[in-house]
């Protein structure tokens, strides 16, 4: 009698619970993205899987996948490259709430022996039912766009300078090199039209001219971007600040502001150098604690910058290059002191940006030298 009471008991707890789950828990729907087409696992509030939606990536498919999905679903995907189209559609257009998932924070899911579509969205569902779904940062189509136009200048100023070394290397090897005039820009006009007038008298002179030409095309193709980055740039008081930073220009500074976006969604500047990547690996065992390289998660063209800019202001100022000194001397690597700086760099980009303020050590003439230079190089202030 005590044994059937217990289970009367268990099941009654079970129904409340239940009851509860179903009054608190949304219906969800994981969707598991691909390139043409993709599966949605639709759990009711109790955790159930009511539905499965396999559907197109195109206006047809959405539409199909709003029609199907109860009123108030739901819906979380993974971060990709055709997650920008699915959340404009899905949120924009439908009205659905869309949770994009952080995929460095899901890499379970890619270990996972058994791995599928139909596996895959109905984790992303249970995980987002329960509020456990690691969220990722969405850019708003104006930061989409401005990202686009930095990451192809990126691209096209890496493409121009492995075709400066190529030049170089090709030179050398003919052994031209030498007799061309030493100077501290290797591709100065003057050393350009040297080059040019080379005359081999053989196919060398095609090989050179066509890798000139080459350079020439890049360097052409970089002009437009350059061009709208400062156009952009004036318009953002983000990228005025980072400028008074001495050894920071217009696009490095675009660089960093776009990738930081809004600082109010970091805490602290520890979450900020984690999202950029360069924090130690941590590993923590019992009473051991190993701390090992720069973790180099996130995105590595910010980490590029970044860089860039750790040098440039090692160069430009005495104290971060007191600093860099002192890393170096303590751990015994310049490559460590080089990330010292740049996680010094973040602490000081964190603070300007939270409380609006300009580089504690700039020159207020230069600052505002590099301001006048970019408001006049796009026809004055707004």
């Amino acid at each position: 009698m005590k044994q059937k009471n217990q289970r009367i008991g268990v099941t009654k707890l079970r129904r409340e619970i239940t009851h509860a789950t179903d009054m608190t828990n949304p219906t969800v729907a994981g969707v598991d993205l691909g390139d043409f087409s993709s599966l949605a696992a639709v759990l009711s509030p109790s955790g159930d899987t009511i539905d499965r939606i396999a559907f197109k990536m195109s206006s047809e498919g959405y539409r199909l996948l709003a029609d199907r999905l109860p009123e108030g679903t739901k819906i979380a995907c993974e971060a990709m490259g055709m997650t920008y189209p699915f959340f404009r559609a899905m949120h924009e257009q439908y009205g659905f709430d869309v949770t994009v998932a952080n995929p460095k924070e899901l890499a379970w899911i890619v270990k996972s022996k058994k791995k599928s579509d139909k596996i895959d969205c109905l984790k992303l569902a249970k995980l987002h039912q329960v509020g456990m779904l690691p969220e990722a940062h969405l850019l708003t189509r104006e930061e989409q766009l401005t990202r686009d136009l930095l990451i192809q200048k990126v691209r096209l100023g890496e493409d121009a300078r492995k075709v400066k070394l190529r030049i170089l290397s090709y030179l050398k090897r003919e052994g031209v090199n030498e007799k061309l005039p030493k100077m501290s820009d290797n591709f100065s006009m003057t050393r350009r039209n040297l080059m040019r007038s080379l005359s081999f008298g053989d196919q060398r002179d095609i090989i050179i001219k066509s890798m000139l030409d080459r350079l020439e095309f890049l360097e052409e193709q970089c002009l437009p971007f350059e061009s709208a980055i400062k156009g952009l740039a004036k318009l953002s008081d983000d990228v005025k600040i980072i400028m008074s930073i001495q050894g920071i220009d217009f696009y490095v500074a675009s660089l960093l502001s776009s990738y930081i976006g809004d600082i109010n969604r970091f805490p602290s500047d520890n979450h900020l150098a984690s999202a950029l990547g360069i924090v130690p690996v941590e590993r923590q065992s019992s009473d051991v604690k190993k701390r090992g390289r720069m973790s180099r998660e996130g995105p590595s063209i910010a980490r590029w910058a970044l860089g860039v800019a750790a040098d440039n202001v090692k160069e430009n100022n005495s104290q971060i290059k007191a600093y860099y000194d002192l890393a170096k001397k303590r751990t015994g690597r310049s490559k460590k002191a080089r990330v010292a700086v740049m996680r010094k760099l973040v602490r000081m980009l964190y603070f300007m940006l939270k409380t609006r303020q300009n580089w504690k050590w700039q020159d207020p003439e230069l600052t505002r030298a590099k301001i006048e230079r970019l408001d006049s190089e796009t026809g004055g202030a707004p």
